[in-house]
């Protein structure tokens, strides 16, 4: 029962969800498109070296360090010096100029942004180790050492030559990069707020919509829903509540109708019974009141019928079980072969008077075509089932679809005395659909008919 109500809570069964889902897709792939977008803004040694970032450092650096005394350079780059921006000061460059196309390449670039002659220019690739520059400085355990980097030297006017290390940087969300992130983090989560907001309002009519449908298709009760949304919406919904007002018309006056029909035929019929008692023969009086007590049985299972599609009843939580045993009770006394399984109550909320007429219904199909009934009260699948089994003659399974049909009956037993007019099976799917349930007929085995109710909680 709990995982069906967490599938229930997860499906994306309503048009809100739906959309919910979508917003938060979107979310998703807005936020792996950021990250995508950070990590290719991630930079490898030799596209840092090339760096806007590199080259003002090195035009930077140049005027101040030319500037400064020369007993006092060290010191200064010493104090300036820190870890992911170190650099040095030397009489000559760090390393030999590397002779590969890459290092030409860079140092051609640096040279031209620089307006220096690549004389001037030097670019080295080296490893660091801790004590190189002012990776002391770092945090223990931010690098692997050796780390894999490229020394970029320019020539100063005083002949010394300026040193600046670039290594390749973790990808962090760090700085810009983080505060982008979480801009675009909050921009979207408040769009979608927004968007949920007005979703809501959007689809809440529709749902009032769907909740006043399925209370109608249930009970025939109706209520009116008040007429809010867009203009297709409040057309939908007055179209509604006018079909609601125009089928619950129809019915009551269908079921006064024939009610009335009744009545009217029982007079006469009663009428006629008065005469035929007079006959003297004793065999057509006979008759005669055997045909009127037919004609009255046709009449009062016409009647049960309606009473079977009718939900003016009201529901009430009662025990299954009681009360099926209270059917089973009232075939036993008369003398009937009924047994009941079940063993354990199970509350259900129904209208009981037109639930027990489907179950006797079924019971006396199964007694009179069969001879006796078992029935049984099972709980499973989130459904209560109902099963009335007999061993009778059976229906064929491609013509089981038609005992639902008012006035059908398909058996030998059926066409016979024991049969009554076709409208048992017809009434009870009327109740049972007025539950939301449903009723199918099996084959038993090794002959017979099975009756199953399977009603949802």
């Amino acid at each position: 029962m709990v995982l069906k109500n967490m599938r229930s809570r997860w499906a994306l069964d309503t048009l809100e969800k739906q959309i919910f889902a979508i917003l938060a897709f979107a979310f998703v792939a807005l936020l792996i498109g950021a990250m995508i977008y950070q990590l290719s803004q991630h930079l490898n040694v030799e596209q840092e070296a090339e760096s806007d970032q590199t080259v003002n450092a090195i035009k930077v650096r140049l005027p101040i360090l030319e500037r400064i005394k020369p007993e006092e350079l060290q010191d200064f780059v010493a104090t300036t010096s820190i870890c992911h921006k170190g650099f040095s000061v030397s009489e000559a460059p760090y390393g030999p100029h590397s002779n590969t196309l890459n290092a030409d390449l860079l140092r051609a670039f640096i040279a031209e942004k620089l307006r220096r002659p690549q004389e001037d220019i030097a670019v080295s690739y080296a490893d660091f180790s801790e004590d190189d520059f002012a990776y002391a400085q770092c945090e223990p355990g931010e690098f692997d050492f050796p780390v894999a980097g490229i020394v970029v030297s320019a020539r100063m006017d005083s002949g010394e030559w300026l040193n600046i290390e670039v290594h390749a940087h973790k990808f962090e969300l760090i700085g810009d990069q983080l505060v982008s992130t979480l801009r675009i983090i909050l921009f979207f989560f408040l769009v979608g707020s927004a968007a949920l907001f007005f979703i809501r309002r959007l689809t809440r009519p529709l749902s009032k919509l769907t909740e006043a449908a399925s209370s109608f298709g249930s009970d025939l009760r109706v209520e009116e829903i008040e007429e809010t949304g867009p203009i297709d919406i409040r057309q939908a919904i007055r179209s509604f509540n006018t079909m609601q007002r125009e089928v619950r018309d129809e019915i009551k006056r269908r079921t006064h109708m024939l009610a009335a029909v009744g009545h009217d035929i029982r007079t006469p019929l009663t009428g006629l019974r008065v005469k035929a008692e007079l006959i003297e023969d004793a065999e057509i009086r006979d008759d005669i009141i055997k045909s009127i007590q037919k004609m009255e049985r046709i009449t009062e299972s016409a009647l049960d019928y309606v009473r079977g599609e009718s939900r003016s009843e009201p529901k009430q939580n009662v025990d299954l079980r009681a009360l099926i045993e209270s059917e089973c009770s009232e075939f036993e006394e008369l003398g009937e072969t009924v047994t009941f399984s079940g063993d354990q109550p199970v509350h259900y909320r129904c209208r009981p008077v037109a639930l027990g007429r489907a179950i006797r219904n079924l019971i006396d199909n199964a007694v009179k075509y069969g001879g006796s009934a078992t029935v049984e009260l099972v709980y499973g699948d989130g459904n209560i089932h109902i099963r009335v089994l007999d061993e009778g003659p059976g229906i064929s399974d491609h013509r089981i679809s038609e005992a639902f049909d008012p006035f059908t009956r398909l058996s030998q037993a059926r066409e016979s005395e024991k049969g009554g007019f076709g409208l048992g099976l017809s009434i009870a799917k009327a109740i049972v659909d007025g539950h939301d349930g449903t009723l199918s007929l099996e084959s038993n085995t090794p002959q017979g008919l099975i009756a199953v109710i399977k009603l949802p909680l």
